[in-house]
């Protein structure tokens, strides 16, 4: 056990409530207290590289905490992982001020892994095969959105692109109701919102349905009036705060669904879609070719 002034605790408790590391240290402990199922296995030198420090900052981060050196700091931590519960993960991952670069590296990838996951969980092979059926079907995609997920949109029609489907972006008012009305079985209408209360993406939803357009939804809730609508709706996690990486998880979940949905239909008529690609980047050569000996 380790004495700090008159309280002993273990060396696990001490890493965690200890509040005078420097940043390459605080690093150091962070990366072992979320993954304690490595350390029997890391050197002192692989533990430095993996933290963005070096063997020797390593060694004085053990002597900190009162052990000899890296060997026997392992020695403890494993005997006391045997009787104590592992440390677990933050429940919620936030930005907190004046972060260190290792330390964002990591939150933004747990965000990115819980995102999708999640994403992912909320998800049914059925409902998969009938989407996959509904983007087979159609000839024409149509995306409504607004404000950050116009991104989202455009990247989606763009990758849908190259497995055969034309796709549209609409993400101004007039020009998506306008196309939602003479929207017709052909169509297929992909609605992106992230709050699912959006009142113009809603009414939208209600003249797709009048037009007789099949509707994929894609939202955070299902509690949310978009996420009662549609033929099929899509679930993500979402958060509202910035700093608690909101935007960050719903961006990601609708990513992931986006490019689920281009592999299924890229795969489906694969030799079709590997000939398009090649078509089209040849002419691409091409063109530009033409451009350079007009210069």
């Amino acid at each position: 056990m380790i004495k700090i002034g008159e309280k002993e605790m273990g060396l696990l408790h001490e890493m965690q409530n200890i509040t005078d590391y420097k940043e390459r240290e605080h690093d150091i402990c962070q990366y072992i207290l979320q993954h304690p199922e490595e350390v029997a296995s890391l050197s002192s030198r692989k533990l430095g590289e993996l933290t963005f420090t070096s063997a020797a900052t390593v060694t004085r981060f053990c002597q900190k905490l009162g052990c000899k050196g890296y060997p026997d700091f392992k020695l403890r931590f494993l005997s006391e992982l045997k009787y104590h519960d592992t440390p677990e993960k933050e429940e919620e991952i936030s930005i907190s001020e004046k972060e260190s670069v290792v330390t964002m590296l990591r939150k933004v990838e747990e965000t990115y892994k819980r995102a999708i996951q999640e994403t992912k969980d909320m998800l049914s092979l059925e409902q998969m095969m009938r989407i996959r059926k509904l983007v087979r079907q159609a000839e024409y995609i149509d995306f409504y959105v607004y404000d950050a997920n116009v991104a989202l949109a455009m990247y989606a029609r763009n990758l849908l692109f190259h497995s055969g489907k034309v796709a549209n972006v609409y993400s101004e008012t007039n020009i998506q109701e306008l196309n939602a009305l003479v929207s017709r079985e052909k169509h297929l209408a992909i609605i992106i919102s992230r709050t699912g209360e959006n009142a113009r993406l809603v009414e939208v939803a209600k003249t797709l349905k009048r037009s007789k357009t099949k509707t994929i939804i894609i939202t955070c809730g299902k509690e949310r009036t978009l996420g009662k609508m549609g033929d099929e709706r899509l679930y993500t996690m979402a958060r509202a705060a910035v700093d608690d990486f909101g935007t960050v998880l719903f961006s990601t979940g609708v990513k992931y669904l986006l490019d689920v949905i281009f592999g299924m239909e890229f795969s489906y008529q694969y030799k079709e879609n590997i000939l398009l690609n090649q078509t089209y980047e040849e002419r691409s050569r091409d063109r530009l070719w033409t451009l350079i000996n007009q210069v």
